[in-house]
């Protein structure tokens, strides 16, 4: 996946994830592509900013990833609606046009994940553990 810098026609900035060049224009030509505030779909590729680091130590890498996952995490956390363990359960949802088309983030078994493969859902895992679950207390009747 490679994340491109976009803006609409009314100069509203955001990115967007794509497979790769071609399937950015492909998605922008056919409309398919949309400005998350205004809703145009009059949407153009702008340059991207980037840096490239020379000498940096150990620790100064260490530090620019906990920076980028830290902000990554913020970015999910406020634009992605948290389903939980139903997670591929709406995912499916969405998929087939039962439930809204919206971000969603959860957790899944490896199970549901193969599921979801299979049935032609798109999603990403991203490398976080979920939060520990307590352990429930069943008792034996």
């Amino acid at each position: 996946m490679i994340v491109f810098d976009l803006q609409c026609d009314q100069g509203h900035a955001f990115e967007g994830w794509f497979d790769d060049l071609k399937d950015l224009e492909t998605q922008i030509k056919k409309k398919l592509v949309a400005c998350p505030v205004c809703g145009s779909e009059q949407v153009k590729r702008v340059p991207s900013a980037f840096a490239i680091s020379k000498g940096r130590g150990q620790a100064d890498h260490e530090k620019a990833a906990k920076l980028l996952g830290q902000s990554l995490q913020r970015y999910f956390m406020d634009n992605f609606e948290d389903v939980g363990p139903k997670f591929a359960k709406e995912a499916l949802k969405i998929h087939y046009g039962a439930s809204e088309a919206r971000n969603i983030r959860g957790v899944s078994t490896e199970e549901e994940e193969k599921m979801l493969q299979k049935e032609g859902v798109d999603f990403f895992k991203v490398g976080t553990k979920p939060p520990e679950q307590p352990e429930s207390s069943e008792e034996e009747d």
